[in-house]
């Protein structure tokens, strides 16, 4: 997608900061172009349910992007304790 001359994916992270995730609100499109920041497990879930995503694809991409913001979260344990946790 270009915007004022700039090419632009639906989901990317930002430049300047890597653990952010970036989305097109795509529930103000065409009228408005909105970028927003995704920090957080709870904000990716909220971006698919509230549809600020929409698209199988775009969909599954975020939810990807939204087990990587987990990965990052995640407390540094053994490889043990990760699943036991998953488990608990």
């Amino acid at each position: 997608m270009n915007v004022d001359g700039r090419h632009y994916r639906t989901i990317w992270l930002k430049d300047s900061d890597p653990t952010v995730v970036q989305i097109i609100d795509q529930r103000h499109l065409p009228h408005e172009f909105v970028i927003e920041d995704l920090t957080s497990v709870e904000a990716v879930a909220r971006a698919i349910k509230e549809m600020h995503v929409r698209g199988a694809g775009l969909i599954g991409a975020t939810a990807g992007y939204g087990m990587a913001i987990a990965a990052l979260h995640a407390p540094r344990t053994s490889p043990e304790a990760f699943m036991a946790a998953l488990t608990a």
